[in-house]
């Protein structure tokens, strides 16, 4: 004979959704109709760097560098640049990296080999322009 035990908790064999953030990449030029090429992706909070969720998801990071050139980063090239439209408070704090090669960028520009997307406990939706030196 088997023994099987039951549990009468339903509450202890569920567990609560993983805070997600929720990402959204917008393209460094407009579409000829005058809106801007989106593309989107998401990321368990504060398990992944903005860079490699990028690289993960095909979303370009490099192509104002024709092939690609960059440390693998390691936030000494600074050539991965991105502007955070939205959502800064779900991101990390500027590195110390990032102050050296943004110190006279605006604010909302960020090396995404450098930028946390999350904190493992806050959850939203990041909204980033890709290659901000593009834009005219």
């Amino acid at each position: 004979m088997v023994a099987v035990h039951v549990s009468n908790s339903l509450s202890s064999e569920i567990k609560p959704p993983k805070p997600t953030i929720k990402l959204e990449f917008m393209g460094p030029k407009p579409n000829p109709d005058g809106t801007c090429p989106v593309q989107t992706a998401s990321a368990l909070s504060g398990e992944k760097l903005l860079r490699n969720i990028m690289l993960d998801n095909k979303i370009e990071l490099y192509a104002a560098y024709g092939k690609v050139m960059n440390c693998g980063g390691g936030g000494s090239c600074g050539t991965c640049i991105v502007e955070v439209i939205h959502g800064k408070e779900l991101l990390n704090e500027r590195t110390a990296t990032e102050q050296r090669y943004l110190k006279k960028k605006p604010d909302s520009w960020r090396l995404a080999c450098q930028t946390i997307v999350g904190n493992k406990e806050n959850s939203g939706k990041v909204v980033i322009q890709r290659l901000p030196q593009w834009k005219k």
